[in-house]
């Protein structure tokens, strides 16, 4: 995923939890909010409830090479986080997809392609 997809401060993402609004399934809660920006901003959260640093590391890129091929198909001008359940360690790769997107679908930020 290139950097310029990724919500990188802090003020961001407090601005999206603030704002934003929720949908959630086992393995996954997402929260988007409308952003200034024309692009999609996605960051990911994953807590120490998930597991130990190395594990949180693996989830992270998971969850980030699930989305990548995704991202044509978010609409834009929005902050998208995904906060990771510990389920997310076990969860086969396609399940990973495949509840992404959903959510978005779930959330309205699913464009339909052409």
């Amino acid at each position: 995923m290139n950097r310029s997809y990724s919500l990188k401060r802090h003020k961001e993402f407090r601005y999206t939890y603030a704002r934003g609004r929720s949908q959630s399934l086992p393995l996954f809660t997402l929260v988007y909010a409308r952003s200034r920006n024309a692009s999609v901003r996605i960051g990911f959260s994953v807590s120490k409830r998930v597991g130990n640093a190395v594990q949180r590391n693996r989830a992270k890129r998971r969850m980030r090479a699930a989305l990548t091929p995704m991202l044509q198909s978010i609409s834009g001008g929005f902050n998208v986080i995904f906060i990771a359940r510990p389920e997310v360690l076990d969860a086969p790769f396609p399940e990973l997809s495949k509840e992404m997107e959903s959510l978005l679908k779930r959330a309205g930020l699913w464009r339909a392609e052409a």
